[in-house]
């Protein structure tokens, strides 16, 4: 760097710094005060935010309180007005009030009417997911004396809740409950604050806040601050965070508001402006100073500098410089002759030494090429042999692929280098559908090679930076390499799935085989090497068990299932052993003079820790781990018994059909069961209907007709349930002793507007009759299905127009009672 420029950065330095210090005063003393200004702002901005917040729950709890303070709900509380909730539980008091729950508590602790709704669709919806934390039996918002009000998190949202006892108009009877409001903060909410406010805000959620680090940090600071606080989020914005939490003081969300910094950007601009006159001021005194300094310095400095070069681009170091005044420059030119001087003595020597050396050097060359040569033989040797064993280790001998050892370590590189480039790849899990049907049909051998075609099959359609791996049997794994996004992992599959399923011809033997694929994805849907392969492993088992030939992606619900699962099959065995089931019973009635026929026992499983469940929850798992078979022994031996129970107790005699699962209508020993039951409750068999699906008994038809006679010649009446959802053909349907068939719901739903529906149901009715067959239709729910039945003839229906499934003591009140029809008689 030349001397002047040295000297101008030496000024400038200095008046820099002046600049720097004159910066940071103006900042303290004056942007100190614009500071806090722009905070007194921010703080009024929070204040209004949170006083509409309030208003807002305020508004659902006056409206509460005049629901509960109507007579006609303490009416209805008391029992006395049964029509109440139908009578003003509609849509446009929930869409009029921007209310998303009503729900009725008795001081019991007993929800005794509730209704949701999404104000946004306009329909009825069951509880918002989360809802049951709050509001349950023994919960504040139920037993507390006084009023309720606060917020929970729902799956839908932050949602404000008011609970208000429910008195008479006169306030002069004890309350007989809670009613409890609901009200989601709506984005029309969070706008209507915006509007009153002029504030920008916006509501995150936990989960929001949890992917946030810039909310997450928020939230740490504003748990210690309860009235919120306001922090610069940049150059031109502030933003502000006030907490919401639940009613049981839990942080469930946080607003957040923006604003302008026109305070601070004012003072700034001011500071600025003094700024650029000290910056013009110092410009002006460094191009003085440097003229001065090039005057009386610089410029000889100079001089001497080109002298000096010249000097050194002679190559004899015979050349010198002149002497010239009488300074320190001069001084300094008499040294620089003398070091020359020195240098071309140096010079003369150091050549003669460096020829010597180089005739060393020249030597030592050639014994080094040697030893290269001799190193580079036995290095090759190394390598040969190294990636013989590095083969055996990391390939399978089969199929030539990479095994689970070696794709395992790669799979490590590629996420902590995919880590790294912040990109994403896929894992294709691959089984093929009864591979096992090949090995013991055929052997091993034809086995060994169907794999290895397959495995080229696979190898054909893969790109150069994926990985193919052969995991073992009959199980492959695909690794997509850097991809743009997971749906390509979908078009990758849809090829395997081709290209399996393209017939294969191995030593005279044709066949198609099918594969399940699992597909995961990094990062979304693991981190690890573990975790990835765990994941795409029970994505395939999820393809498995929707039939196989198919691929389907990871999802969390598949852990949560999985953990779900184990824990429903542990307490459905206690179940199996506590007796936990009971039964419910659904009305059939004969169109002819709707009279009850009939009645279907339904199961139901009330567990103590985990509530009442659903048959389509148990039912399928008892099937796989065949506790149906208990179940299903003790589901018939209770509807025998209670049937036979209504009988002795006087009332009519009408049928109880029970619903036998295909697993245990193929068990052996179902006609001893059958049997061994109407012997125990004593129960005359044609009060007994067995109701059986087309798939059961199409599974092995000679073997259903066998047990179908037997059964039937007991006296028991058999259906045929969900008819015309399955395979049954008229020669088969003839041969059946079946007494009923149930028209499936799907083809009643959409009766009579839909022709094709119309159609399969009025054909089923007339094939039915035409065998001597009565027909059944289930599901039916309005009045217009049931006119179109009516005019076509059908015998029963079974449905929610009519009823629901009851428990034993409702459905016998509408049971009647012989005796009082002999006494009608009579009279």
């Amino acid at each position: 760097m030349k001397l002047k420029n040295k000297v101008l950065i030496a000024i400038s330095v200095v008046w820099a710094t002046f600049l720097i210090l004159t910066y940071a005063t103006s900042h303290y003393l004056l942007l100190h005060n614009f500071l806090s200004l722009e905070n007194e702002r921010a703080n009024r901005d929070l204040n209004r935010v949170r006083q509409v917040l309030e208003e807002n729950s305020a508004t659902l709890h006056t409206y509460a309180a005049d629901w509960s303070h109507w007579t006609d709900a303490y009416n209805f509380m008391a029992g006395k007005n049964p029509d109440f909730v139908n009578n003003n539980f509609k849509m446009p008091t929930f869409i009029n009030s921007n209310i998303n729950v009503i729900t009725y508590w008795n001081t019991e602790g007993q929800e005794l009417a509730g209704k949701a709704i999404n104000t946004a669709t306009q329909q009825y919806t069951d509880y918002p997911k989360g809802f049951e934390k709050y509001v349950y039996p023994e919960s504040p918002m139920v037993k507390a004396k006084n009023d309720q009000q606060g917020y929970i998190l729902t799956a839908n949202g932050i949602m404000v809740l008011a609970s208000t006892a429910i008195t008479d108009g006169d306030k002069r009877q004890p309350p007989l409950g809670k009613a409890i409001f609901g009200r989601l903060l709506t984005q029309d909410i969070l706008q209507h604050i915006n509007k009153v406010t002029q504030v920008n805000t916006v509501l995150y959620l936990p989960q929001q806040i949890a992917a946030n680090p810039e909310l997450s940090n928020a939230l740490q600071t504003a748990m210690t601050q309860p009235n919120g606080f306001t922090r610069p989020y940049d150059k031109n914005t502030l933003r502000g965070y006030i907490t919401i939490k639940d009613i049981n003081g839990k942080v469930i969300g946080i607003l957040q508001t923006t604003s302008s910094r026109i305070i601070y950007l004012s003072g700034l601009k001011i500071i600025n402006y003094f700024l650029v006159e000290f910056l013009i001021l110092g410009v002006l005194f460094s191009i003085l100073m440097l003229w001065l300094m090039r005057i009386l310095i610089i410029k000889r400095l100079e001089s001497l500098d080109e002298n000096v070069v010249k000097m050194s681009e002679d190559t004899t170091l015979a050349k010198r410089l002149n002497k010239q005044g009488n300074d320190e420059i001069t001084s300094l030119t008499h040294q620089i002759n003398t070091m020359m001087d020195i240098i071309e003595k140096s010079h003369t020597e150091l050549e003669f030494r460096v020829k010597e050396r180089t005739q060393e050097l020249q030597k030592m060359n050639i014994q080094l090429q040697q030893e290269i040569v001799e190193r580079r033989s036995v290095e090759k040797e190394l390598t040969t042999n190294k990636e013989n064993l590095m083969r055996v280790a990391h390939f399978d001998s089969l199929t030539n692929l990479s095994n689970r050892f070696f794709f395992n370590e790669m799979l490590t590189k590629i996420v902590n280098h995919t880590k790294r480039k912040k990109s994403k790849f896929a894992i294709l899990y691959i089984n093929l559908d009864k591979f096992k049907n090949i090995n013991d049909a055929l052997s091993h051998t034809v086995g060994d090679l169907v794999l290895k075609e397959i495995a080229g099959r696979f190898l054909n359609i893969t790109r150069a930076g994926d990985i193919l791996a052969r995991l073992g049997g009959d199980e492959f794994v695909l690794l997509l390499n850097d991809i743009d996004h997971p749906k390509f992992a979908s078009s990758v599959a849809e090829k395997i799935l081709k290209t399996c399923a393209e017939p294969l011809k191995i030593n005279g033997h044709e066949f198609v085989l099918t594969s399940s694929i699992g597909i995961c994805t990094y990062p979304e849907d693991g981190s690890s090497l573990e975790d990835l392969l765990k994941n795409a492993d029970m994505a395939m088992h999820k393809a498995k068990q929707a039939g196989g030939g198919v691929f389907q992606y990871y999802t969390k619900e598949m852990d949560l299932d999985a953990h779900q699962r184990i824990e429903l099959e542990a307490a459905l065995r206690k179940a199996v052993a506590n007796n936990e089931f009971l039964l419910h019973y659904q009305p059939k009635l004969q169109l002819s003079d709707g009279t009850i026929m009939g009645v279907e026992a339904l199961i139901r499983w009330e567990s103590p820790t985990l509530g009442l469940i659903s048959p389509e929850k148990f039912i399928p798992l008892a099937e796989e781990t065949s506790l149906i078979l208990p179940i299903g022994e003790w589901a018939l031996r209770e509807a025998c018994r209670v049937n036979k129970a209504w009988q002795d107790q006087g009332y009519k005699p009408i049928t109880v059909a029970v619903n036998l699962s295909a697993k245990q209508f193929r068990h052996s020993n179902i006609e001893q069961v059958v049997a061994s039951v109407l012997a125990e409750t004593k129960l005359d068999p044609q009060y007994l209907e067995l109701e059986i699906t087309e798939t059961a008994i199409m599974d092995n038809v000679s073997s259903a007709i066998a047990t179908l006679n037997t059964i039937e010649e007991m006296g028991v009446k058999i259906t045929i349930d969900d008819f015309g959802t399955g395979y049954t053909s008229i020669g088969y349907l003839k041969q059946f002793p079946v007494s009923v068939i149930k028209i499936d719901r799907s083809f009643i739903k959409e009766l009579p507007h839909s022709q094709d529906d119309a159609s399969i149901t009025t054909a089923v009715i007339a094939l039915a009759h035409s065998l001597n067959i009565k027909v059944v239709a289930e599901g039916v729910e309005t009045p217009e299905q049931l006119q179109f039945l009516t005019e076509h003839d059908c015998d029963m229906v079974q449905g929610y127009y009519f009823s629901q499934p009851l428990a034993e003591t409702a459905l016998v009140i509408q049971l009647t009672k012989i005796n009082s029809e002999v006494e009608r008689d009579t009279v």
